[in-house]
This record gives C-alpha cells, structure tokens and sequence, in this order.
C-alpha cells in the first residue's frame, strides 16, 4: 500500500494520468481485499473519471468490472449489473472477446445470486462459447463449474456431474491443482444428495488430499471436508 501512494504521488507530480489511474486501481484492488469496501470504491471511482477523461475505454470496462464485482460483495445486485453491462458494451465495442466472456460470467454470478437460473445459465453458456472459441481453458473450466453448480442447485445431477467431470478434466490438463479439488468437492456432495455414499466418500477423499498436498490442509475447505468424510464414515459404519 505504501508504495503504491509514493507512486500516486509521484504520477500526480508529473501529472502523469494513466499512471495515476493505475496506482488508485491498485490501491481499490487491496483496500478491497483488506475489506474497506467503501474506501476502495471510491479509488475505483476515481480511477473511471481518469479514464474517462482520457477517452481510454479498456481502462473504463476494468474499471467498471472492479467496481461491479466490489458491488455484487456488498449485496448491491442491481447496481453491480449496471456497471457490468456498461463495461459489457465497451468490450463488445472493442471486440474484446476475452473481456466479454469474463464480464457475461459475472452477469451470470448476478442473476446465480438472485437465484434466476435460467437466466444465469444463458450469461454462463455464452460465455463458455467465447472461451471455447479462444481457446483458453482456465476460462472454460470456471464456465463449466458455474454452470455445473446451477444444474447443481436444481437437482438436475446427472447434467451437474457431466459438467463438474468436464471441469477436472481441464483442471487436470492445465495442472490446477486447487480447481481440481474444488470440482471433486461438488461432484461428492452430487453422489451424497444421490445418497451415493462410497461414491462422495472416495471423491472427498481425493479432494482432501489435493488440498493437503498444496498446503491447504488446514484451510476453511479442508475442514468442512473433514468434517463430511467423518459424517459419512459413521453413517456407513
């Protein structure tokens, strides 16, 4: 943080503004992660009036995005759309696919939040189309799994394992060793809602050791897996 006000300052003294831009950015992006959440927009705000002062529209849809993503945390649904489809409309006008895919993912977070799933379905299937068509399979695999957790959520399980075993493939191919884990964790919980016990056992199991392996073994997911593998053992036992 420091640092990047000792740059700010530097930027404003030689009243460079696209670096002043990128340092309120980046001072927003670790408020945001400390959780002062006000604070944070308000570099973020401030970072969107510089760009918009510079006509420079890739740093508006960043921008825009921050702000949207910091919004859909503090619950603000309808104001987090509005500025995702505003930096929805610069990437279409830039013909930034990459961009687009990842803001209609995060429209589809929106409407997943609110439970209108067929609507989050739509955002997501998009999206995984333009990820698909570039080629980029960390894109891909995060598309599958939002869209895996949606049939998820409806109990449409054998669409939801279908997508999730198609996530650990990719995961697996780009050596993502913490989304593997994750996809293994929901394909156990689709076995133990099918009453597949064995089955969720073996995969959270797997899931454990993957976190284990990467030093994640005492983390939050770690233990509410530890905590289902014990549930499951008593009950077969």
């Amino acid at each position: 943080m420091k640092q990047y006000e000792e740059a700010l300052k530097i930027f404003e003294k030689l009243g460079d503004l696209s670096g002043k831009a990128m340092c309120l950015n980046n001072i927003g992006s670790l408020l945001e992660d400390r959780g002062e959440l006000d604070e944070a927009l308000k570099r973020y705000v401030e970072a969107l009036q510089i760009d918009e002062q510079l006509g420079d529209l890739r740093g508006e849809a960043t921008r825009l995005n921050n702000i949207g993503s910091l919004l859909k945390g503090k619950d603000e649904f309808d104001e987090a759309l509005k500025r995702y489809e505003e930096a929805l409309q610069i990437d279409e006008q830039l013909g930034d696919l990459s961009g687009k895919a990842t803001v209609l993912s995060n429209i589809g977070g929106i409407y997943r939040a609110q439970g209108n799933y067929p609507e989050a379905l739509k955002q997501y299937e998009e999206a995984l189309k333009i990820f698909e068509k570039l080629g980029d399979l960390s894109g891909k695999a995060t598309c599958l799994n939002n869209i895996a957790s949606i049939h998820f959520a409806q109990e449409n399980y054998q669409k939801a394992l279908r997508y999730f075993e198609e996530a650990v493939q990719i995961d697996e191919q780009l050596g993502d060793l913490s989304g593997k884990a994750i996809c293994l964790n929901n394909i156990g919980g689709i076995h133990y809602a099918q009453g597949n016990y064995p089955e969720a056992l073996k995969r959270f199991e797997e899931a454990l050791k993957i976190l284990r392996s990467i030093g994640l073994g005492d983390s939050p997911n770690a233990n509410i897996l530890k905590d289902n593998i014990k549930y499951i053992k008593n009950k077969l036992s």
